[in-house]
C-alpha cells in the first residue's frame, strides 16, 4: 500500500513515518509539511491512502480531503489531530479513521488493519467521506477555496470572490483580479460558503453582498445588481427578490 503523510509539524510527520516504516507492506511514497505539494503530487502519482493533519495553516486536512475526494480514483484518507474538539467520533467509522497524536502503536494498528480492507471499497469510503465534510461545512464556513488555474493551487480569500457564475456546464469563481474555472456546482459554494456574506440571487449566480457597488431597477419589478469594479450586470430574479430587498433594506 503507498501512502504519503501531510503535516506542517516536522517532529509529528518524522514520528508517524516511523512508525509506519515497521509495516512491510506499507510503503511511505512521500511525506509533505505543504498541502499544496501534496495535492499535486496525488494528481500525478498513485497512492492508496493519505495520513492527514487537520489543523494546518493557509489549507487545512478538511480543505484538502475535499480536493482529494474529487479526483477519479481518490485515495483514502485518515486524520490525523492533536485535539480531540473535533468530534472524533464523527470520523470514527469504517471508511474514514482518524488518529489522536500523539499516535499510539495500538491504534495505528487497528488503522492500517482498516486500510486494508478498504482497499476494495472506495466508492463507500468516499460517499462517507463527502458526508462528513458537509457537516463541516455547516458548521465552519470556509474561509479561504482551493482553486486550479495554469495548473497551479490558488488559496482564494472568500472574502476576495465578487460573485460565483454557472454557465455551460462551468462554474465560474470570479475575484476582483482573476476568474477560475471549475466544475463545481453553485449548490457546493453555497453551502461551503454559506449565507452571512453570500446571497445566491439567481440559478446561476451567487454575490458577495459586501462587494455590491449598484443596485439597479429592472424590468417586472425587480432588479440587477453590480458587484466590485466588474461591469457584469447580474439579475436578482423573482423568486430570491423578497429575500434580496430585507437583506439590503430596500
Amino acid at each position: 500500500m503507498r501512502v504519503i503523510i501531510v503535516d506542517d509539524e516536522i517532529p509529528a510527520l518524522s514520528e508517524l513515518e516511523y512508525l509506519l516504516e515497521s509495516y512491510d507492506d506499507m510503503e511511505i511514497a512521500a511525506t509533505f509539511t505543504n498541502p499544496k505539494k501534496a495535492l499535486e503530487y496525488i494528481l500525478l502519482n498513485q497512492v492508496d491512502a493519505c495520513f492527514l493533519d487537520i489543523s494546518m495553516p493557509e489549507m487545512d486536512g478538511f480543505m484538502l480531503a475535499e480536493a482529494i475526494i474529487k479526483l477519479r480514483q481518490p485515495p483514502l484518507i485518515v486524520f490525523a489531530t492533536a485535539y480531540d474538539e473535533y468530534a472524533i467520533q464523527a470520523f470514527d467509522i469504517n471508511a474514514v479513521d482518524y488518529l489522536l497524536k500523539p499516535v499510539a502503536e495500538d491504534r495505528l494498528e487497528k488503522t492500517i488493519t482498516r486500510l486494508q480492507k478498504s482497499m476494495d471499497e472506495r466508492v463507500t469510503k468516499t460517499d462517507a467521506l463527502t458526508s462528513m465534510l458537509k457537516k463541516h461545512h455547516k458548521e465552519n464556513k470556509a474561509k479561504r477555496l482551493p482553486l486550479w488555474k495554469n495548473d497551479r493551487i490558488h488559496l482564494i480569500n472568500t472574502r476576495d470572490i465578487d460573485y460565483i457564475e454557472t454557465r455551460d456546464g462551468q462554474t465560474m469563481v470570479v475575484t476582483l483580479k482573476d476568474t477560475f474555472i471549475t466544475t463545481d456546482p453553485l449548490n457546493h459554494y453555497e453551502e461551503i460558503l454559506g449565507s452571512e456574506h453570500f446571497f445566491r440571487c439567481h440559478r446561476s449566480f451567487i454575490i458577495q453582498l459586501d462587494n455590491i457597488t449598484q443596485v439597479i431597477p429592472w424590468f417586472n419589478n425587480t432588479y440587477v445588481v453590480k458587484v466590485g469594479s466588474h461591469q457584469d450586470q447580474i439579475p436578482i430574479s423573482r423568486r430570491n427578490l423578497k429575500a434580496f430587498k430585507e437583506l439590503l433594506n430596500l
